[in-house]
């Protein structure tokens, strides 16, 4: 079918898988790598890592099921951004080159949430625990 043509990595539970063709893009913020190893994330239970496991924490990560594929783009970009950009100036120039690019390819990810997400890493100190807030399942009081 058209979609698994453009499918260039999986994961399942703690494996990832990559196609060759993942080595030929030259897309500025795609990482592969990243984007199947955050999904190791939300696939592993904690005591396959070692750790201890409750009844509510079961997940190395507890990511929203719906939110999976905007949290495994969110930290490919924001890898990318991190890699090129030490300084919020420098981040912010490369978000607002990112969202002059088309979105991710893939319907289980709203556009404007991906961005919103986005940006709010590269403002903050720890990127990574907003793309992880963001993500994760809300808390009913």
């Amino acid at each position: 079918d058209g979609e698994s043509r453009h499918t260039v990595g999986f994961s399942v539970e703690t494996t990832c898988y990559l196609s060759l063709d993942y080595f030929a893009d030259e897309h500025p913020f795609d990482d592969f790598v990243v984007h199947e190893a955050a999904h190791v994330f939300h696939n592993t239970k904690r005591r396959v890592a070692g750790l201890p496991e409750t009844r509510r924490r079961q997940w190395l990560l507890p990511i929203e099921f719906t939110k999976r594929e905007t949290f495994a783009y969110a930290c490919e970009a924001y890898s990318r951004i991190r890699e090129r950009a030490a300084r919020l100036a420098e981040r912010r120039v490369l978000l607002d080159k990112l969202k002059a690019l088309p979105p991710p390819p893939d319907d289980r990810v709203d556009p404007e949430e991906y961005f919103a997400v986005l940006h709010e890493a590269v403002i903050r100190c720890n990127g990574w625990k907003a793309i992880l807030e963001h993500c994760s399942p809300k808390r009913s009081l």
